[in-house]
């Protein structure tokens, strides 16, 4: 059974590693530093529709991510550690990659499980393609006029974090 099941989680992954690599971008627009953040409106766990740009004016650190990945799992406690930190300074938002997920379920026990207290998004739209993630974590650095500062691919430290946080305005 545990065989099974590790072969399905590897066929897994790499399925949605060559889908998630070698999809066509659905945006021409450029999400480069100095750009503005794509604006997007999708649900949160809790069913509340979030617009990206609804926070205009506050910095936002926004987190790609989906539950399979191992990287992503490791970097949440540190994105909500950071958010209990800064909420009043910064907007930390994560965007499950729900349409490369088992189930929805899947997502709300790993949010559970982790005791996450930021508001996380799930994009079945696609959401990630206009944003060009490749790789899972990723995370936009957003200033508070709505231009993108930088982004990171891969698992962020608090540390890390708080470098970011100190060129966001």
């Amino acid at each position: 059974m545990k065989k099974t099941l590790g072969v399905l989680i590897i066929a897994s992954l790499v399925i949605t590693a060559f889908f998630l690599h070698f999809t066509e971008q659905q945006s021409s627009v450029d999400n480069s530093a100095g750009e503005s953040a794509i604006d997007f409106d999708l649900p949160a766990l809790d069913g509340t529709p979030t617009r990206l740009s609804s926070y205009k004016g506050r910095p936002i650190i926004l987190n790609f991510w989906a539950s399979w990945c191992e990287p992503c799992e490791n970097e949440m406690p540190e994105l909500d550690k950071f958010h209990k930190k800064y909420s009043e300074d910064v907007v930390v938002m994560g965007v499950n990659i729900t349409s490369q997920e088992m189930s929805e379920q899947s997502v709300r026990d790993f949010v559970d499980e982790l005791d996450v207290s930021f508001p996380v998004l799930l994009d079945t739209e696609g959401v990630f393609r206009n944003y060009r993630v490749m790789n899972l974590p990723t995370t936009y650095f957003i200033d508070s006029n709505g231009k993108i500062l930088d982004n990171y691919s891969g698992e962020l430290t608090f540390e890390m974090l708080e470098q970011f946080k100190t060129k966001l305005k």
